[in-house]
């Protein structure tokens, strides 16, 4: 009986530090520490100075009924700006409150500030556009009128535009304001096309070409709750990842409030958000509810038509593909595959339920995907391989933490699908057509072959997708991947020193995140 106490006390203790290990939880309690060595504001003066002609930015704010005090300090992290060519648009959506409009009044000694006051409340979006329609900067920025700017925000947002004239959208980090203090950081990977399916990545602070805005025609009604969302979605639509950039700084502050609309109606916003996900897939994928995360989409893609062949790069045939057994064949090698697909699956591992293939095949199948790979599990059901970072000794490491199964990831990365630099040849599924353009594998690569192929791909402008809809066990844990490396490091030189999906803000180390 003592016995059996002492390990239930055992596991309710490396439980509870397994979740003290998660990686949101870490970086949260660091972000205080954090803030002390963040570069000061004063240092893009310099900047703004050398930088020459720069982008006029208007700011639309709509407003109903906020709390006149932090309304005011919404404002004032405007007016406080470094960068001074900037306008402010205010929409006032019939507020009722008096204090608001003391408020606003105040703005008349600014000529930069215009208020436009709406007889009849119309909601966020009439609001919105109602101040777009009277803004005249080259590019539009969106802030909530309980939010707070910045005092960088806008400068460091005019010098990248000034720097590449090509962008229509660039997009920063965000923090919250809970209590008076900043907390709850997210540091945004690099512009991620398919975690952006199931997350608004561009969220805050959102800064947009004012003509494509107007163009898309604003924000729809149709999708109140996530409208910010769905002109994100409609954008990406029109312009190429060239024209989208992530500032990795934090930029805006999201003032944490149980009144607020997002709060008071998180299931509507939730159904907004995964309409505006489907009408942007245009039927190419189901988008429901992500099993572990029901605050976010789950985004299936479909399987094109006709459904292709697979041919299993693996010993023999693994258990439950979840895929038609007529159009499957099992080959010793890749030469001898007649399939439109090749799955790269280790005799190691044991798919975790039906459906794996199907998952990875679908999102192999999308052109814009080079390949494709699945949440690999060791025995013990930890994690083992979530995709691989770049790294420029290391060639590619996982982020795989110590943590309980039941972990999300940071900001949700190990139950949604996204963009990765590479997967592990273990689990790597590709069309035919691309594996053989791309020169097949590389045997000197040896451990990192998976790799070596991922970047050759991503060369030629396709992306490599993970997915945690493809789970897979291992029946001994992997060992790490070293032979090659050397190679590597010759072979792809800068390009390890740099992934394009992490954010210089987090460090990778052993698996684990951490604040840099």
């Amino acid at each position: 009986m003592v016995l059996f106490f002492k390990k239930e006390l055992l596991s309710s203790l490396l439980l509870f530090w397994r979740r003290r290990q998660r990686p949101e939880r870490v970086i949260d309690r660091g972000y205080a520490a954090w803030l002390k060595r963040e570069p000061p504001a004063a240092a893009w003066r310099g900047r703004v100075a050398a930088a020459g002609k720069l982008p006029r930015i208007s700011v639309v704010m709509p407003v109903h009924d906020p709390n006149p005090v932090w309304l005011r300090d919404a404002i004032a992290s405007v007016r406080g700006q470094i960068f001074s060519d900037w306008e402010l648009i205010i929409a006032d959506d019939a507020s009722v409150d008096p204090a608001v409009a003391t408020v606003l009044a105040e703005c008349g000694a600014d000529p930069r500030i215009h208020v436009v006051r709406l007889e009849k409340c119309g909601g966020i979006s009439a609001a919105t556009n109602a101040a777009l329609s009277h803004t005249d900067g080259e590019f539009v920025a969106f802030l909530d009128h309980d939010d707070t700017l910045a005092p960088h925000a806008l400068a460091a947002v005019a010098c990248v535009l000034a720097e590449d004239p090509r962008l229509d959208l660039v997009f920063s980090d965000e923090d919250q304001i809970v209590g008076g203090r900043r907390a709850a950081p997210y540091f945004k990977p690099g512009w991620n096309p398919d975690l952006f399916l199931s997350q608004n990545l561009v969220c805050h602070l959102a800064v947009y070409r004012r003509d494509l805005v107007s163009r898309l025609g604003g924000l729809r009604d149709e999708v109140v709750g996530a409208q910010d969302y769905d002109l994100a979605l409609r954008v990406v639509d029109e312009i190429g990842a060239h024209r989208v950039r992530h500032l990795p700084l934090v930029l805006y502050h999201w003032r944490q409030s149980e009144g607020s609309f997002s709060a008071t109606h998180a299931a509507a916003c939730e159904a907004a958000a995964r309409r505006a996900i489907a009408w942007h897939l245009h039927g190419r994928a189901q988008v429901g509810t992500a099993p572990a995360l029901p605050q976010w989409p789950d985004v299936r893609f479909n399987l094109p038509a006709p459904v292709p062949r697979v041919s299993i790069v693996t010993p023999e045939m693994p258990p439950g593909t979840g895929y038609d057994p007529a159009l499957v064949e099992v080959v010793a090698d890749a030469g001898r595959a007649t399939g439109d697909v090749l799955a790269f699956l280790s005799p190691d591992l044991r798919p975790d339920g039906d459906g794996w293939l199907r998952a990875l095949v679908a999102q192999a199948c999308r052109p814009e995907i080079g390949a494709a790979g699945g949440l690999l599990l060791g025995p013990d059901g930890g994690w083992c391989h979530t995709g691989y970072e770049l790294h420029p000794k290391l060639v590619a490491q996982s982020v795989a933490p110590p943590s309980d199964a039941a972990d999300p990831g940071y900001r949700g990365q190990f139950a949604l699908p996204r963009t990765v630099s590479a997967v592990r040849l273990d689990c790597l599924v590709v069309r035919r057509n691309v594996f053989v353009a791309a020169g097949e594998l590389n045997q000197a690569a040896q451990d990192f072959a998976g790799v070596d192929l991922c970047l050759r791909l991503a060369a030629r402008g396709l992306r490599t997708v993970w997915t945690p809809h493809a789970r897979l066990h291992y029946a001994r844990r992997p060992r790490l991947p070293s032979a090659g490396a050397a190679w590597m490091r010759q072979r792809w030189g800068e390009t390890l020193g740099h992934d394009p999906y992490r954010n210089p803000n987090l460090r990778l180390s052993g698996g684990r995140l951490f604040l840099a």
